[in-house]
């Protein structure tokens, strides 16, 4: 009685470990691996930071020499 026990549950987790070993190699061969660029993506958007920061700085003297130019021709109205 004991021995056709233990051989149940022999067999059982034999059962299952085979199953699981299929499935896994199932899901390898005919799966696609998905693999995420973390390092490419953070350099990416910190270049795009970057180019934003300059183009706002490019702007921005643009923007103060039209005001120079406005001040000097206000203080020449006085």
């Amino acid at each position: 009685m004991w021995i056709s026990f233990f051989l149940n549950i022999t067999i059982s987790f034999i059962i299952i470990y085979l199953s699981h070993q299929l499935w896994e190699y199932l899901k390898n061969t005919f799966s696609t691996k998905v693999t995420k660029d973390l390092a490419g993506a953070q350099i990416q958007k910190y270049k795009q930071m970057i180019e934003e920061i300059q183009k706002g700085e490019s702007e921005n003297s643009e923007n103060s020499e039209n005001m120079e130019k406005e001040l000097e021709s206000f203080i020449e109205s006085i």
